[in-house]
C-alpha cells in the first residue's frame, strides 16, 4: 500500500492527466510494485462510494420493500461497482496483445485506477445534493449527468495520454471500455435483484 504522501503524488499526477498534460505520466509508478499499489484507488474510494450505496439501497426498499434490509442490498451494489471497475481491467489484460497495447497496458491500467479514485470524488456534489434535496429529482439528475459528463471527458483525456495513441484510436478504445463497464453492472444488477423499476437518480 502507497504512504500518504505517494498516494498523493499518483492522485496528482493521474488530474495532471486529466486536464492534458502529459507530464502526469511521470508521476505514476508503472512496476510491478505500483501497478498493484494502484488498486488501493478503490480504497480511496470507498467514502463516496458508501454514500452512494446507502442512497441506493434506500430508493430500492422505499420501490421494492420486499427486496431485503440495507445492508444485503449494499453489498450486492458495491459487489457490482467493485465488479464494473475490476471486470474490464482483467478482459483488458487477456487481449491486451492483440491490440497493439502490450506496453501501454500497465500505463493505462494504473492511471486509470487513480483516475476513477478522483472520478468517484467528483461526483459527490451530486450526492449531496440527492440527500439535501430529495424532492427534487429533476435537478440532481441535472447534475449528476452534467458531472458525469465532465468525468468523462476528464477520463478521455487521461487514457489518451496514457495509451499514447491517436485520437480515433483511443476514442474507440474508450467506448468499448465504457460500454464493456456498463454492460457488466447492467447484467450483474440484473442477477442480483436490484435492477430499480423505474429511474431514479443515486449521484
Amino acid at each position: 500500500m502507497p504512504d500518504f504522501d505517494e498516494t498523493q503524488q499518483y492522485l496528482w499526477g493521474a488530474w495532471r492527466m486529466m486536464n492534458g498534460h502529459a507530464d502526469g505520466l511521470d508521476m505514476l509508478d508503472f512496476s510491478e510494485d505500483g501497478f498493484w499499489q494502484s488498486f488501493h484507488a478503490i480504497t480511496i474510494s470507498l467514502p463516496p462510494l458508501i454514500l452512494g450505496w446507502i442512497i441506493f439501497a434506500n430508493d430500492m426498499i422505499a420501490l421494492r420493500p420486499e427486496i431485503g434490509n440495507r445492508f444485503s442490498i449494499m453489498g450486492r451494489v458495491a459487489f457490482v461497482d467493485l465488479a464494473a471497475w475490476v471486470a474490464p481491467l482483467v478482459v483488458l489484460a487477456f487481449s491486451a496483445r492483440r491490440l497493439g497495447l502490450s506496453k501501454r497496458f500497465s500505463p493505462y491500467v494504473v492511471a486509470s485506477n487513480w483516475g476513477t479514485a478522483i472520478g468517484a470524488w467528483l461526483m459527490v456534489p451530486a450526492t449531496l445534493v440527492r440527500v439535501i434535496v430529495p424532492d427534487w429529482p429533476g435537478f440532481t439528475t441535472a447534475i449528476s449527468l452534467l458531472l458525469y459528463a465532465g468525468i468523462m471527458f476528464l477520463t478521455y483525456r487521461l487514457t489518451h495520454i496514457a495509451l499514447k495513441r491517436s485520437h480515433a484510436y483511443t476514442a474507440g478504445f474508450f467506448v468499448v471500455l465504457m460500454v464493456g463497464s456498463l454492460f457488466v453492472m447492467i447484467l450483474l444488477q440484473g442477477a442480483l435483484g436490484i435492477s430499480l423499476p423505474d429511474p431514479v437518480t443515486i449521484g
